[in-house]
């Protein structure tokens, strides 16, 4: 769960027991607002994700991840449920 402006956004994972050979993985783009966002657009176009499916740019918040982000980048999540052999 996440909060920006006020707003609580939930990331809803899919459910694996929906489709049993589908297992989900879970995406992170960390990067510059525009870095971010290009990335995600770029991914789109290679079909590999729709561009709603991301959440929005989110602050990192401080001291709230192992990762260690620079002053001014975002972050964007993506879970997708990817068929197994």
């Amino acid at each position: 769960m996440s909060q920006e402006s006020g707003i609580i956004h939930t990331l809803t994972e899919p459910s694996p027991d929906a489709e049993p050979k589908r297992k989900p993985i879970h995406h992170i783009l960390i990067g510059s607002h525009k870095l971010v966002e290009r990335t995600v657009f770029q991914l789109h176009q290679a079909r590999y994700a729709e561009v709603y499916r991301w959440t929005h740019p989110l602050e990192i918040p401080e001291n709230r991840l192992i990762l260690t982000p620079k002053p001014g980048e975002v972050m964007s999540l993506l879970v997708r449920l990817v068929q197994l052999a």
